[in-house]
C-alpha cells in the first residue's frame, strides 16, 4: 500500500527520509544539514510530499519524494519525482500501481507532467517501463 503522508507524520520517517535523501541525493557531506533543513521545511509547509509504501504489517518497503514545479515560460505544473527509493525488491506490477496514483496527484493538481531524473540505471529501466521519455542528459564539471 502507498500513503502520501502528512505534514505531521514526517517526523515518524524522518530517519529513513534522510537515509533515502543521502543515497538517492548524493549531496555532498559538507551540504547535507542544510539540504535536510530545506527538505524538511518544504515537507512540512506541503511544497514537497513524502509518499511511502507499506506492507501488509505496515513496516515501510520504499519511499518517495515529489515536488510540484511550475515551468517559468509555460505556467506548465510538473509534477517532479525528486526521490525514489525501494528497501526491497518490488514486481513490475507494483511499480505500476504505485505510477498510478503518482498520476491521479499530478492530475489532481494540474500537472502536465510527470518528470524524475536519477543517475541510477535502474530508476532508468523503471521509468521508462512505465512509459516516460528520456527528454535530456546532464553533464556536469566540476571545478
Amino acid at each position: 500500500m502507498v500513503l502520501r503522508l502528512l505534514p505531521n507524520q514526517i517526523v515518524k520517517v524522518w530517519e529513513a527520509i534522510k537515509f533515502v535523501m543521502t543515497k538517492v541525493d548524493e549531496v555532498e557531506e559538507k551540504n547535507l544539514q542544510i539540504y535536510f533543513n530545506e527538505i524538511l521545511h518544504s515537507l512540512l509547509n506541503e511544497k514537497a510530499q513524502c509518499w511511502v509504501r507499506l506492507d501488509k504489517d505496515r513496516i515501510l518497503e520504499g519511499m518517495a519524494l515529489t515536488r510540484i514545479l511550475i515551468d517559468k515560460v509555460t505556467s506548465d505544473k510538473c509534477l517532479l519525482i525528486q526521490c525514489l527509493y525501494s528497501f526491497k525488491s518490488v514486481d513490475d506490477d507494483e511499480w505500476k500501481r504505485s505510477a498510478v496514483l503518482f498520476k491521479q496527484y499530478a492530475n489532481k493538481e494540474k500537472c502536465a507532467f510527470i518528470d524524475c531524473y536519477s543517475r541510477n540505471e535502474k530508476i532508468w529501466e523503471l521509468a521508462t517501463m512505465l512509459g516516460f521519455e528520456e527528454i535530456n542528459r546532464q553533464f556536469r564539471l566540476k571545478i
